[in-house]
């Protein structure tokens, strides 16, 4: 019997902004200890999302849940166990670094100094300045300290290392790989930036006309998800197993799948039927799903 607990329960959330429809009736289950990389086009709702999670936005209809919680309603020792980096900064511009950090320190009901003064260090940062006295990559990194210093144990990221230079980026996913490694740790941190997602995620998941239209672990996805280039006559209708979107050509289908089904496979070649299996990168599959 499993002991994986669910972290964020969410269940038929919509969300729309004026007559624009964000997110529609999205089903999504994130479980303790998973890495999750939450992938999808800009303007596709991946901030929608996390500030829906986080009640930073309003939902139309729907129920989040987290740590069994529902989200409206979160207790201040819950809130504790939440870490958050928004895509852009929201703190007090004139505020200095060491100012916001003591100011924010209040609020939790633990706090690392030992990380803060840790990454500090690491990531060369002048506590004297104002946060409008920095740079956008290093107000990012500020941001990034702050969610971490609670030590929480559910994070979520808002395109994180948008405004990072590149090795400011690998210094930040080398930090979540690090945090990954920590017990009962989960992360969720959206991204359109493919390659940072293979660096650390353990699952995907693809955002896509409101709803979460994949979500399996990298690897499993990596080696099962695969393009099927069928031919054959238009008027010939066939049901591929395992479907996540297909596109008819002049000369057949161009289909992608979860996974090949092998019997189905063998069946149709006898069948006569002219079909080639074509395997695809991460980001193949990520432009397929979100067309």
């Amino acid at each position: 019997m499993s002991n994986i607990s669910t972290v964020i329960n969410i269940k038929e959330l919509t969300k729309a902004y004026k007559k624009e429809q964000v997110l529609n009736n999205l089903n999504w289950q994130v479980n303790q200890g998973d890495i999750v990389g939450l992938l999808g086009k800009n303007g596709s709702g991946k901030s929608t999302l996390i500030k829906s999670l986080l009640n930073i936005s309003d939902i139309d209809s729907g129920s989040i849940t987290i740590f069994d919680e529902e989200h409206q309603q979160l207790s201040a020792q819950t809130k504790g166990r939440i870490g958050y980096v928004p895509q852009e900064n929201d703190e007090i511009l004139w505020l200095s670094v060491s100012d916001l950090i003591k100011f924010r320190k209040q609020f939790y009901y633990q706090w690392s100094d030992e990380k803060v003064s840790e990454l500090i260090n690491r990531w060369d940062i002048d506590t004297k300045k104002t946060l409008a006295e920095l740079s956008p990559g290093q107000v990012q990194r500020v941001l990034i300290i702050l969610a971490l210093a609670p030590l929480p144990e559910l994070i979520l990221f808002d395109e994180p290392a948008a405004a990072l230079d590149p090795f400011a980026r690998r210094e930040f996913l080398k930090e979540i790989v690090t945090l990954a490694a920590t017990e009962n740790i989960t992360i969720v941190f959206s991204t359109h930036i493919v390659s940072d997602l293979e660096r650390v995620a353990s699952k995907v998941a693809i955002l896509e006309q409101g709803k979460i239209c994949y979500f399996d672990d990298l690897d499993i996805t990596k080696e099962n998800v695969v393009q099927l280039v069928i031919r054959h006559d238009d008027e010939v209708d066939i049901d591929v197993p395992n479907l996540l979107r297909c596109k008819k050509n002049s000369q057949g289908k161009n289909c992608v799948v979860s996974k090949v089904d092998e019997n189905w496979l063998e069946i149709m070649q006898k069948q006569g039927f002219e079909i080639t299996v074509n395997p695809m990168g991460l980001e193949d599959i990520f432009l397929e799903l979100t067309v």
